[in-house]
């Protein structure tokens, strides 16, 4: 009897596993394969196999915290001059819009335009998170409010695209400053998407102290958003503005320009002093290892921007010891910043300007700089050279140190960048020739070095071949003839019982059309560069 019993226990068994299997899956098998979207397991889902209902779970649709006024006189609310009426906030991206409290727990309401978003402070914090908007040149404001009675407006706020500016002197250098050196002054329109976020190196120079640690808000108490009008416009970054107004010229969408850029500063100044003490730069000439990255750049962390302007290196010129490895500073600069925050924003770096024979006591090793500043654009994803040598100060200009040759150069950054970014305009027409292969001729008299980006046909300006190519060593050169060959090809000849190791262009301080005449067919001149080719 036994034995009966227990062949039908097996035979229920087997009946019962075989309907399962004629079963459709269950729930739970069909929530995890839809969570594995994107993954190995993934690949095996079809849409056959899951229902509109299983790959949108249900839930509770989002409700609006309780917004209940309470009278707290000694609450505190706060929001950092990275914001303000006048500014530019980055179109389609999440907008972030933060600032402080001395209420944990508060709730704080912040409505832009028809959009409204809540947060509760956190460790004295707040962080509104609108969702992304398209650009817009119709002024709309944003309100942020908590529920212990205190609020914040901010009027005129435009959505477009944020630009960042930084480096030393020649990045910040006001237009007031080179008006002398311009034929006209431009008009300014003060009601055009044009938007200016200055901020003074000086001031943190007298305050050095305030930005021995990262700041939470701009240093500088009177920096403020500003219209483009003649008072805002003729203090900011010369060639901060005049990007800026090419690129609202040709896109017709608001821009944001922001100032970072602080005159003498040195590179580890600019960078965290995180990044710049794993660089070794453990000392610096004017505010410390970070301080200005504390001071200008901290407080903006959080805010969506989008690219970063960079023109450095004439103080790591004074040294060959610093000059040597720029480009290892400028990689880890943009690493540091990017890890931060958050964003993999394109780098449009300027290969440094022609100074005068008088200035060369100041930055003996711009020539080395120079060169660093290709190979850094060659190992930093997203990074684009531009050159600039031929926009030096003209002769008689009083300042051999800062070109007030601003429009030209920051018009070819913005051509760059619609090229580069936005996709109008064709880059060989708008970026520098910059070598891309080295090859040794079949008779081995020559090296035949081929460009990118040639604009139609490499041009010399020279009458007797290309003026500026030279072999040698690392630091010991001979100048050599060379020759267009081909619309993206230059044949430069060995000088007989010289070392080939390395094969240079423009790789020399002062650089004129007669020692560095290689151009684009569009009149961009050729990256100089030194390269060990042996």
């Amino acid at each position: 009897m036994k034995k009966i019993i227990s062949i039908l226990i097996a035979v229920s068994a087997v009946i019962t596993l075989l309907s399962s299997c004629s079963e459709k899956p269950s729930d739970t098998a069909t929530e995890a394969a839809g969570t594995a979207t994107g993954s190995d397991t993934a690949e095996n889902v079809t849409t056959d196999d899951v229902t509109e209902s299983e790959t949108e779970p249900e839930t509770e649709p989002e409700t609006e915290p309780e917004f209940n006024v309470v009278n707290d006189p000694d609450a505190t609310l706060t929001v950092p001059r990275t914001f303000g009426s006048h500014m530019v906030l980055q179109r389609d991206s999440v907008i972030n819009v933060f600032g402080y409290s001395n209420r944990d727990g508060a709730v704080v309401r912040g409505t832009l335009g028809d959009s409204t978003a809540f947060s509760t402070v956190d460790d004295g914090k707040f962080e509104l998170h609108f969702k992304p908007r398209p650009a817009s040149s119709d002024p709309v404001t944003l309100l942020i409010e908590d529920d212990r009675g205190n609020s914040v407006s901010f009027d005129d706020v435009l959505i477009g695209d944020v630009w960042i500016i930084g480096g030393q002197s020649n990045a910040q250098v006001q237009l007031s400053f080179i008006r002398a050196g311009l034929s006209s002054v431009p008009e300014f329109d003060e009601n055009d998407g044009v938007r200016l976020l200055m901020q003074s190196a000086d001031y943190y120079v007298a305050h050095p102290d305030s930005v021995k640690e990262p700041l939470t808000d701009l240093g500088d108490p009177s920096c403020r958003w500003k219209r483009q009008n003649s008072a805002a416009a003729t203090e900011f970054s010369a060639l901060g503005l005049f990007f800026a107004r090419h690129l609202y010229k040709e896109n017709g969408v608001p821009v944001g320009m922001i100032c970072t850029a602080a005159n003498g500063a040195q590179i580890q100044e600019l960078m965290s002093k995180e990044a710049a003490y794993k660089c070794k730069l453990k000392s610096s000439l004017k505010v410390g290892p970070g301080g200005f990255f504390n001071g200008m750049m901290n407080p903006l962390i959080g805010i969506s921007f989008k690219g970063l302007v960079f023109f450095q290196g004439e103080s790591e010129s004074i040294m060959s010891s610093t000059s040597s490895k720029f480009d290892e500073y400028v990689k880890a600069y943009t690493d540091d910043l990017r890890e931060r925050t958050g964003i993999g924003f394109p780098l449009f770096m300027v290969q440094l300007s022609s100074y005068t024979n008088a200035s060369l006591s100041n930055f003996p090793y711009v020539y080395e700089t120079r060169t660093k500043q290709l190979e850094a654009s060659e190992t930093i994803a997203n990074c684009t050279l531009i050159t600039s040598y031929d926009l030096g100060s003209p002769a008689g200009y009083s300042d051999p140190l800062h070109s007030p040759r601003k429009q030209e150069l920051g018009e070819r950054i913005a051509d760059a960048v619609l090229a580069v970014v936005y996709g109008k305009g064709d880059t060989d027409a708008v970026l520098p020739p910059v070598p891309v292969s080295y090859t040794k001729t079949d008779d081995g008299k020559a090296y035949d070095v081929k460009f990118e980006h040639v604009g139609g046909g490499l041009v010399s300006l020279g009458e007797n071949g290309v003026a500026g190519f030279a072999f040698g060593n690392k630091s010991k050169k001979t100048a050599a003839e060379a020759t267009v060959i081909s619309p993206d090809t230059v044949r430069v000849t060995i000088p007989e019982n010289v070392k080939t190791s390395y094969i240079s262009y423009g790789y020399e301080n002062v650089l004129t059309e007669e020692n560095a005449g290689l151009y684009s067919g569009t009149g961009i001149p050729a990256a100089a560069f030194n390269t060990k080719i042996n």
